[in-house]
């Protein structure tokens, strides 16, 4: 399989993670990370001692290598600052975006990007079989993404599903 370049954004890390869908992510991408994506999940409030289990995660590939720094020669002006610099770095490299916040996920599919939510990531890892479609249904529904991204991954599943059974059924015979 060939690993296409992609940017990660702060919402689909941490989605990601909660889905236990990160481990899989080095199979399908060579991760690019702006620094303030990097600020926002590494970010601990003055009253908080340790980072998120998601920062953890994220400390310790950055730390190992297994995402490349990169920032944008100019990010885009429309959001917040990870944001921005996760749309802005995807357009100038034409890399894949991968994004879970709803008005930048869509903003940036308008613009002419590829953007994969961590929605979309669970479906395709159903079709390649690395998920049962359990697996796939529950990381879904535990999944704090906008309903609507919810709701057409979920569509998406149910018919990949029926079409595999489907095709199943077919061979059985």
């Amino acid at each position: 399989m060939d690993k296409r370049n992609a940017v990660l954004d702060a919402s689909f890390w941490i989605n990601a993670h909660h889905g236990g869908l990160v481990d899989y992510l080095p199979d399908y991408f060579n991760l690019f990370v702006p620094t303030a994506v990097i600020q926002e999940i590494e970010y601990t409030p003055p009253d908080v001692d340790q980072l998120t289990p998601a920062g953890e995660t994220f400390r310790h590939w950055r730390q190992s290598e297994r995402l490349k720094l990169q920032d944008p020669s100019k990010p885009v002006d429309w959001f917040h600052p990870g944001e921005n610099a996760a749309i802005g770095l995807a357009e100038e490299q034409g890399y894949v975006l991968l994004i879970d916040d709803q008005a930048p996920y869509h903003l940036a599919k308008a613009r002419g990007l590829q953007v994969i939510a961590s929605a979309d990531f669970v479906v395709l890892l159903y079709v390649d079989r690395l998920l049962s479609y359990n697996d796939a249904e529950a990381i879904l529904v535990r999944s704090e993404i906008a309903r609507h991204l919810k709701r057409a991954a979920m569509t998406a599943l149910g018919f990949l599903a029926r079409q595999r059974s489907d095709h199943d059924d077919n061979r059985k015979s």
